[in-house]
C-alpha cells in the first residue's frame, strides 16, 4: 500500500507542478506582463494644487542615485504592474494635485497611472511617486539666484 501512495503522490506532485509552470507561464504572457521588462525610464507629472502648479520629474536610467535602481524594482513589480490606470477621489475636492505616473520599459512599452491626493491608490503607487520626486528633486540643480 505504501508503494502505491508514493506513486500516487509522485503523480500528484507532477500534476501540481505542470498546473503552478501552466499559470506562471499565462501569467508571463497575459496582459499585465507587456512591460515585463525592467523599466528604463519613469515621468512624473504633478498639476493643480493651490497655486495650480505643473512640475514634472524624471528619473531614467541615466540618473545617479541610490534610490534609483529600487525606484526600477518597483515599477517592475507584479505590484506596480497589475495598477489599473486610474485611481479617482472618492470624494470631490478643490486644490489637489493631481499626478500621472508613466514607466517606460526597455521593451519599449509604457504603463501610464492616474491618481489624484487623497485618493485611495495601493501603497505602491504612492511609494513611486514619492522616490520619483525625491530623486528627480536631488539630482536636478537649483538654479543660483
Amino acid at each position: 500500500m505504501s508503494r502505491i501512495l508514493r506513486i500516487v503522490n509522485r503523480q500528484l506532485l507532477a500534476i501540481v507542478t505542470v498546473v503552478a509552470m501552466s499559470f506562471g507561464l499565462a501569467m508571463i504572457a497575459g496582459p499585465a506582463s507587456a512591460a515585463a521588462l525592467p523599466a528604463s525610464r519613469v515621468t512624473l507629472t504633478r498639476t493643480g494644487g493651490f497655486a495650480g502648479v505643473h512640475d514634472r520629474y524624471v528619473v531614467d536610467s541615466t540618473t545617479v542615485h541610490v534610490d534609483t535602481p529600487h525606484l526600477f524594482q518597483l515599477v517592475s513589480s507584479w505590484r506596480f504592474l497589475r495598477l489599473d490606470s486610474s485611481y479617482p477621489a472618492s470624494t470631490p475636492g478643490a486644490d489637489r494635485f493631481a499626478y500621472v505616473v508613466t514607466v517606460r520599459y526597455g521593451n519599449g512599452r509604457t504603463k501610464t497611472v492616474e491618481t489624484v491626493e487623497g485618493a485611495d491608490a495601493p501603497a505602491v503607487l504612492w511609494q513611486t511617486i514619492t522616490l520619483t520626486r525625491e530623486i528627480s528633486s536631488d539630482v536636478t540643480p537649483t538654479p543660483a539666484h
